[in-house]
């Protein structure tokens, strides 16, 4: 059977939990209606640049005069290619919405499990009440105000632990992403001094591949900021690298040329190490914090002990 102190512990944690996942909810409802619209906007506009290729492919008038003047060609690569550039904005719009989609469905299923988490606090407050005017038994109105502040730190280091989990998480996977755009940034490096086909097709599977990192870290860091609001602190940062880099550009040597390719990849990089060491810093803070919060912990700890050995 559980101890009192034990059934306190499990209520607030379920409290806690309760108000944490409600407002990952209502924070991904925002994210989702934001990421609708940005969808329902780029296919849109995928949907009117297949229009504009379509009409360059129809015999016409004009489309003579721009084969005799030698840029109907010229005018065609261009329009397609900002088709191809349309639908892979589409495309990765869509998918972070299906995954914040996602997101939002598993934290409606975690709801569930503690929506009377409230009442069941409520139940243990009327416990209290007739435990402290009780003569026969050891609670007083101290004792149960430490062990609710036990309680509560014992949640609040629970939510550092998983603040730094989710910061480890997209650490690791920044870290990953680094490794492959230094490697495009190298081989970009080789194609801009004439590597030819090869080194083309191998510089951009290396951005391929740091495309797929950034992606998995963009999803991490959007986790860890998640997790940062819910600390008491309330460190409000503002985590959003996947508004800063784009990858269609990289993939088209007909869109850019490849000095400027070069270039972005090389910011690319740069804003990564950035990214990187302001997450190592906040995750050292986070330590020291969870650190402080342990001993505070362990000493009330400590208290309600000497109360009880003196009732």
């Amino acid at each position: 059977m559980k101890s009192l102190n034990e059934e306190i512990m499990e209520v607030k944690e379920k409290l806690r939990r309760k108000e944490k996942w409600s407002h990952h909810l209502e924070r991904l409802n925002d994210q989702i209606h934001i990421k609708e619209q940005k969808v329902a906007e780029l296919s849109q506009r995928l949907t009117e640049e297949k229009e504009d290729v379509e009409k360059l492919h129809h015999f016409s008038i004009e489309n003579i005069f721009s084969t005799l003047i030698g840029n109907k060609q010229e005018k065609l690569h261009k329009r397609e290619q900002e088709v191809i550039t349309a639908k892979l904005n589409y495309q990765d719009a869509n998918q972070k919405l299906q995954e914040l989609k996602k997101e939002h469905s598993d934290y409606s299923n975690r709801l569930k499990g503690v929506i009377n988490a409230g009442k069941d606090y409520e139940n243990l407050l009327d416990r209290k009440e007739n435990l402290i005017h009780d003569e026969g038994s050891i609670w007083s109105e101290e004792l149960f105000k430490i062990t609710e502040k036990e309680a509560d730190l014992s949640s609040m280091l629970v939510e550092y632990e998983e603040a730094l989990a989710a910061g480890d998480k997209a650490l690791k996977t920044l870290k990953e992403a680094a490794v492959s755009f230094d490697k495009a940034k190298n081989w970009s490096t080789v194609d801009m001094i004439g590597g030819g086909f090869i080194t083309t097709a191998i510089k951009h599977n290396h951005v391929d591949g740091a495309k797929e990192k950034i992606h998995d870290a963009e999803v991490q860091l959007r986790h860890f900021k998640e997790e940062l609001l819910d600390i008491q602190n309330q460190l409000n940062i503002e985590l959003t690298i996947g508004d800063m880099l784009t990858f269609a550009d990289y993939f088209f040597d007909g869109l850019i040329v490849d000095w400027l390719v070069h270039d972005k990849i090389s910011q690319a990089a740069d804003q990564i190490e950035k990214t990187i060491s302001f997450v190592a810093a906040t995750l050292t803070n986070l330590r020291e914090d969870n650190k402080r919060h342990a001993q505070k912990l362990q000493e009330l700890s400590i208290k309600r002990i000497e109360i009880i050995e003196h009732a």
